[in-house]
């Protein structure tokens, strides 16, 4: 299935998108321009999450799987949600701050229902990235000790002792824990997504 990012109105920026993809000036993005605009002012809460209900549906595919269009997406719109939050703190402005990056999607053209749903597959992502590093560091650990209450044991000549180390080693090595449920989906744009954040900032994004 092609998934493609549906547009409101600017395209994303040229850095993002492919030349193909017909780039447009994308809004000024510098924190005077986004203090100065009316819409940061007056547009609340209320009437983000209105426009966001009247956008166009997204049907998202039955794998679940992220497309780097999407991804790239996510990137540029956290980039233009960090200027905002930055601009509704220098005005004072803290109260609409969890539309943020439902603001800068619109603004950028992309559909919010979209990145609303690629948001939460990149959110998935990280967790099961940060979980499986959690549970690695966790092993590592567990090794780490097991080989040095082996070497107490090389060392100690009491019966008891070696016995009661034995016990510990033994406990350790059976209580392995639980590895993270895999999920391909996941994985697939865990991977992705590290992908192109790494590509992202070594062009200094």
């Amino acid at each position: 299935m092609v998934r493609t990012v549906i547009p409101l109105g600017l395209t994303a920026t040229c850095l993002l998108l492919s030349p193909a993809a017909g780039c447009r000036p994308r809004p000024a993005d510098d924190e005077a321009s986004i203090q100065k605009k009316k819409s940061l002012r007056e547009k609340r809460t209320l009437d983000v999450m209105d426009q966001v209900s009247k956008a166009p549906d997204f049907r998202p595919p039955a794998d679940s799987l992220l497309s780097e269009a999407q991804v790239k997406m996510y990137l540029a719109v956290r980039v233009r949600e960090r200027k905002i939050r930055q601009a509704m703190s220098a005005v004072g402005d803290l109260a609409d701050v969890a539309t943020a990056d439902l603001r800068a999607a619109q603004e950028l053209g992309y559909n919010p229902k979209e990145y609303r749903w690629v948001r939460d597959r990149v959110l998935e992502a990280q967790l099961l990235a940060a979980t499986r590093n959690l549970h690695q560091q966790v092993a590592q650990g567990r090794q780490s000790l097991v080989r040095t209450l082996e070497a107490e044991k090389k060392r100690t000549m009491d019966a008891a002792e070696r016995a009661k180390l034995d016990r510990q080693i033994q406990d350790l090595q059976s209580d392995s824990g639980a590895a993270p449920d895999s999920d391909p989906a996941k994985e697939l744009n865990a991977r992705l997504l590290a992908k192109l954040r790494a590509i992202s900032q070594d062009g200094g994004q």
